[in-house]
């Protein structure tokens, strides 16, 4: 038994201490999810978060990205 499942499509933005990975996957129901994976390297001390948007959420989670990106693009003029 496969303990992870294979990434469907996978990339990733570098920032500094900070790497953000960003996989679609398939879910038990044969349904892609996004997981986003933050790794964090500070000194010796590795710690990663995830969170997972699936099918269903995607719609409203993308209309809450872009507007948090719209307000700091303003933000920064």
């Amino acid at each position: 038994m496969q303990e992870f499942a294979p990434a469907l499509f996978s990339t990733r933005v570098s920032a500094g201490r900070r790497t953000y990975f960003f996989d679609v996957k398939s879910a038990k129901n044969d349904k892609p999810f996004l997981k986003i994976t933050q790794s964090e390297i500070n000194g010796e001390e590795k710690k990663k978060s995830y969170l997972n948007i699936f099918e269903n959420e995607v719609s409203g989670f993308r209309q809450a990205v872009e507007e948090a990106v719209g307000f700091m693009e303003e933000k920064a003029k």
